[in-house]
């Protein structure tokens, strides 16, 4: 019965880390075309930027500052495909 519940509390968190890593993917993708005032773009904004801001300071000290391209979403979906296969050996694990 408890293995139940935690298996199903797993796969939810995995589904809501599946769904930011889209997020911040379709953001990126995005941000070529729409300008952040665009309501859809301006979600993305909204929804993923608590996910990327901590990776900003790393992302600026490994460049340098010198790359006109921002790392911190690569770095924050790499920290997501992390925590995605811990939950993953986690649902396993319960199985």
């Amino acid at each position: 019965m408890l293995n139940t519940i935690l298996f199903q509390v797993f796969r939810g968190v995995y589904w809501v880390l599946n769904l930011c890593s889209w997020a911040i993917v379709l953001r990126a993708i995005l941000s070529w075309f729409l300008r952040p005032d665009m309501p859809v773009y301006n979600f993305l904004l909204r929804v993923t930027e608590p996910l990327i801001a901590p990776f900003r300071p790393l992302a600026y000290r490994l460049t340098n500052g010198r790359l006109p391209i921002d790392l911190a979403p690569l770095f924050s979906y790499i920290a997501l495909m992390i925590l995605m296969r811990l939950v993953t050996y986690g649902m396993v694990y319960l199985l």
